[in-house]
């Protein structure tokens, strides 16, 4: 990035970047939190499972990131950019399919069973094509106009305002939704603030349009070299125990809490409709999380932008003991006070080493996509459907995880040190192979010692 092209990065920039992935983060509460409840209780006797591997399909628009990054890559205008005709395209475009799903979902609840589930996957299908456009083209966008210095610190911003957006606020329209009938409302007010987020940043000076790029081969420099090979497994690796420790941790407190919160035996994540109070449980402890997260991503961002391994490694201080001591809890949950309190604060705790791990290694993840400026976007969605990779591999490994060892072990407790162990192992290898990069690739040079 040349000089004149950071002096015009200004204060709006990250402004525009959060209110996009906030807005995004609603997004991902609606369609995680909100719309199973809502689909449970409002079709008898539908199993969750059916509905999670529904909305699981419908977001298949984003393992093919990389091939739009390609696309978004090469084709642009050169009067507008590269990224913000492919952000307002399909910003309207997804918007327009939240305002159809708000005004037209609620009047077709008789329906059977099947044909409602197939419009909901079809509705959600539509409007995933369009976020996982706009964002990859808006991932190119920060990677082009922001100066590395301060990539930390915005990647910081920006995947807080998402982890806010879909977990604190999802959970709230989701209460607002059940106790005044506002599913028509909330999913039309995502339309139009996808519309808003699509607009906004025409208000940024996007870099110039490069004249020749050679997407394809670039693409094949890409896979061929080690060190991204080393950071894709890497980035995988490092998603795995993140749905896994999540999960593992609300069914630990939900078992060994001093008084039974659910009328269901907890073994696994195929969670029955008649479940659904344990789902909501889930979605609190994600809120939770989430002040953690904000917290976590924020200071990490800070460090980060001075010293890129020092954000990791502080990262991983938090982190991988916390997963590891989270099991001694059974021993103190006699006392429902300090049931609580060592259940928000190991909860709160979690949400930082997850924040502080996504953002610290989101800025490397960015300084080797910035190595690649003309497919920075290809670099990049390459990198976040790793991540997607890992995190769905995370939801397998964590439901064959605890079914196989409850046919093992009685004490859930057994199980769960378990899984914990394995994430830890997991997350150390993450860890291990990232050690291996060179760190001229992302540090400042004068971070570096001779």
């Amino acid at each position: 990035m040349s000089e004149k092209e950071a002096s015009d990065f200004t204060k709006s920039y990250p402004a525009i970047f959060s209110f996009f992935y906030l807005v995004q983060g609603l997004y991902n509460g609606l369609q995680t939190i909100v719309l199973p409840i809502y689909l449970i209780t409002v079709i008898d006797g539908v199993d969750l499972a059916y509905i999670l591997i529904i909305l699981s399909a419908a977001t298949l628009p984003w393992a093919l990131k990389f091939l739009i990054g390609m696309i978004n890559d090469k084709y642009g205008f050169k009067k507008i950019g590269r990224r913000k005709p492919w952000i307002f395209v399909f910003g309207i475009w997804g918007g327009i399919w939240f305002i159809i799903t708000g005004a037209l979902l609620p009047t077709q609840l008789g329906l059977e069973t099947i044909s409602l589930l197939n419009l909901v996957g079809v509705l959600a299908i539509m409007w995933n094509i369009g976020w996982a456009v706009a964002d990859t083209a808006l991932d190119g966008l920060i990677l082009d106009v922001t100066p590395k210095e301060k990539l930390g610190k915005v990647q910081g911003l920006t995947w807080s305002m998402n982890l806010f957006g879909s977990s604190a606020l999802g959970i709230l329209m989701g209460a607002l939704i059940f106790m005044y009938d506002l599913f028509t409302f909330f999913f039309i007010l995502e339309g139009i603030l996808f519309f808003v987020a699509a607009v906004l940043p025409f208000l940024i000076k996007e870099s110039e349009v490069p004249e020749d790029v050679h997407v394809w081969r670039d693409f094949i420099n890409i896979i061929k070299k080690g060190r991204n090979l080393k950071l894709f497994i890497s980035s995988l690796l490092d998603h795995i125990p993140y749905a896994v420790v999540t999960i593992a941790f609300a069914l630990f407190v939900i078992i060994y809490w001093p008084v039974k919160l659910v009328d269901i035996d907890v073994t696994s994540i195929s969670l029955a409709a008649e479940s659904i109070d344990l789902l909501i449980i889930f979605t609190i402890f994600g809120a939770i999380s989430g002040v953690g997260v904000i917290g976590g991503s924020i200071l990490t961002g800070v460090i980060s932008d001075k010293n890129r391994r020092k954000g990791i490694y502080f990262a991983h201080v938090i982190y991988i003991p916390t997963i590891i001591l989270c099991v001694f809890l059974s021993g103190v949950f006699f006392a429902g006070i300090i049931a609580i309190l060592l259940s928000i604060l190991m909860a709160i705790l979690i949400g930082i080493g997850e924040g502080g791990l996504s953002t610290s290694f989101q800025a490397v993840r960015g300084d080797f996509a910035k190595l690649y400026p003309e497919t920075d976007s290809t670099y990049y969605a390459l990198v976040i459907s790793c991540l997607n990779g890992g995190h769905s591999l995370g939801y397998i490994i964590a439901g064959g995880l605890l079914l196989l060892l409850s046919g093992v072990f009685t004490e859930f407790w057994v199980i769960f040190f378990i899984v914990m162990i394995i994430m830890t192992v997991i997350q150390l290898s993450a860890l291990g192979i990232f050690l291996t990069l060179d760190p001229s690739d992302y540090e400042f040079k004068k971070h570096l010692k001779s």
